[in-house]
């Protein structure tokens, strides 16, 4: 079981400290477990611990963790034009993925490419890791509004990949509309059994959780080591439930490990003189997410809480001087760009806890949104209003929707169920960490001066109108005054010379990520990729004894980033261990543990 302490931490020197217990971390820890260690392992968590954070999402699936301040926080994120962005983070045990599910790998050329090693080293590293999730064959339990989304994309062209591993979508180099099923982390009886949290034995004898604490700072001294002049000798951590701070050390040969998402390059930067050759910090970036438009299932097809995120990726690929571009020439700087589709049903109660932060983004102006995402008091306080708001306006539209169910006589269904998709991209131009307040600038449809061309806002334009016949195939249109009030209030586009209009507002006011932070501690430019000596995989460059193991290291992913993370963590731990390996044993996840006991 997950141990309560029994002594304080500062009493200890801790051979390694792991900051995070996040996606990155859970792929750490279960590779590095497995080479049976016996040094004092330490792991600090800022959130909660999984129990408090698995009952928020059981509660509403993973939606209403969203519409609460209590897991989600929100960064301090705006555009170089000083334009809000609501981007989003999960903070607690497991990181994104226990209050997400999304499963999809990068290609292994992709990996090889950014981090190192082969695409067949990657293909046996997602081999390794792929089956400790267990997650069953997704085509085997499709609900009939996953059905009626795959024949609606297979009507318009796109083509079903069966490209996986241990049933986990890869992302293969090819272009093509693809369709990846992905599968769920849920049993059957709607519990998180399959997330990060369970592939990490928890109850190892030697390895201690800390969670609602926050490391601070790290502690340095300088060493007689041109290439490595840092040591890492402790980290200051802030006791969120005393409000004690002190030092937590390590030993003399000890090990820090960073899976902290955007704190990493943060607790970094102070050193970033000495660290990182002058990298730490730059090469960030988070996905451009989309709403698009809101339809009915198509009569007889019902939704059900398993549809709150419909487990299927659409993807398709943009080039420069593609879709009716005129002059090619005009975009001499413009790279491909992979897009996905998203797609979400549920009863429209369900669904908008789900989008109560994008109403932050659509409906609040510019300058109330940038004292928001500042202020986390004043995020709780907007997000309540709109919860509040959420359960006024089910309250109106349930009188209304059953109202016109009583004139026809004849119900489309019991309660007002909704489709919905978003379309997500890598923005063409990279952002960073600032200095000031915690802020990331994020290069959101950055224009080239030379050439006034927008390759984010082509991207979108363009993509978006290739495939709003397979979105209007989605359901049905809501009634036109629906569509009105819709387009009015949201822009939202139903026919093409609609969306260059809402592109160009949602630039302007309504921007959005996919929570998907990346970057800013490269490898090769911040970061050993260990090609020379495995065991300086994930070093920080000038740094003797700090590793990097979460999406700070890579820039972002084509596609959503959560197996990435979960490999990338393996990746370190199985550089960092050699040979010593142990068959993983099915006995070991420990739930039991996560649910008897809590840190």
């Amino acid at each position: 079981m997950v141990k309560k302490q029994q002594h304080k931490l500062q009493d200890v020197e801790y051979d390694l400290i792991v900051v995070g217990s996040g996606n990155g971390a859970c792929g750490f820890l279960s590779r590095y477990l497995d080479s049976e260690p016996k040094e004092q392992i330490l792991v600090i968590e800022e959130g909660q611990n999984f129990f408090f954070s698995s009952d928020i999402a059981h509660q509403y699936n993973w939606l209403k963790s969203f519409s609460e301040g209590k897991i989600f926080k929100l960064h301090n994120a705006l555009t170089p034009e000083n334009i809000p962005i609501i981007s989003g983070r999960a903070c607690t045990m497991g990181g994104g993925g226990s209050i997400n599910y999304t499963m999809i790998h990068e290609s292994s050329q992709w990996l090889a490419d950014h981090i190192g090693q082969s695409p067949e080293y990657w293909d046996e590293l997602k081999a390794g890791l792929n089956p400790r999730f267990e997650r069953p064959d997704p085509a085997d339990d499709l609900s009939p509004i996953a059905k009626s989304v795959l024949k609606a994309a297979e009507n318009k062209g796109f083509r079903l990949v069966a490209d996986a591993i241990a049933n986990i979508p890869n992302q293969p180099d090819l272009d093509a509309d693809l369709l990846h099923i992905f599968p769920t982390l849920f049993n059957e009886f709607g519990q998180r059994t399959h997330s990060g949290v369970s592939i990490v034995d928890w109850a190892y004898p030697t390895l201690t959780l800390k969670t609602r604490c926050r490391v601070e700072q790290l502690k340095f001294t300088e060493v007689d080591n041109q290439d490595c002049p840092l040591r890492c000798v402790a980290v200051h951590v802030k006791d969120l439930e005393t409000n004690e701070a002190y030092d937590i050390p390590l030993k003399e040969n000890g090990k820090l490990v960073l899976c902290a998402g955007a704190a990493t390059p943060r607790l970094l930067m102070p050193y970033g003189d000495k660290l990182g050759k002058g990298s730490i910090s730059q090469q960030v970036n988070d996905h451009i997410l989309l709403p698009l438009g809101l339809y009915l299932p198509k009569k007889g097809i019902r939704t059900s809480p398993k549809d709150n995120y419909v487990p299927i990726f659409a993807t398709s690929f943009w080039r420069p001087g593609s879709e009716g571009q005129k002059d090619k020439e005009q975009t001499p700087q413009g790279s491909e760009t992979l897009i996905t589709f998203d797609f979400f049903a549920g009863e429209f109660d369900r669904l908008l806890f789900l989008v109560s932060h994008l109403f932050l983004a659509l409906l609040l102006p510019n300058w109330l949104k940038r004292f928001v995402i500042k202020w986390p008091w004043l995020f709780v306080v907007v997000k309540n209003v709109v919860r509040l708001l959420i359960q006024l306006v089910n309250f109106i539209i349930g009188i209304f929707w059953g109202i016109g169910n009583w004139l026809r006589r004849e119900p489309w269904h019991d309660e007002l169920e909704l489709i919905t998709a978003i379309i997500k991209f890598k923005p063409a131009v990279s952002g960073q960490y600032e200095d000031n307040h915690k802020r990331i600038t994020l290069n959101f449809f950055a224009e080239v001066e030379e050439t006034g061309f927008n390759q984010d806002k082509t991207v979108a334009q363009q993509m978006i109108k290739k495939h709003i016949d397979f979105l209007n195939d989605l359901g049905e249109k809501p009634h036109v005054w629906v569509r009105f009030l819709l387009r009015l209030l949201l822009r939202l586009p139903y026919e093409k010379d609609q969306v260059d209009a809402y592109v160009k507002t949602y630039s302007k006011k309504f921007l959005l990520t996919e929570q998907h932070l990346a970057g800013g501690c490269l490898y090769g430019a911040a970061l050993d990729k260990g090609l020379s000596h495995p065991q300086n995989t994930g070093k920080v460059f000038g740094a003797a004894n700090v590793h990097i193991a979460d999406l700070s290291s890579v820039p972002l992913p084509r596609v959503s980033p959560q197996m990435t993370a979960y490999l990338v963590g393996f990746h370190v731990a199985h550089r960092l261990c050699g040979d010593k390996m142990k068959p993983w044993n099915r006995k070991a996840r420990i739930f039991k543990s996560i649910f008897s006991s809590v840190c």
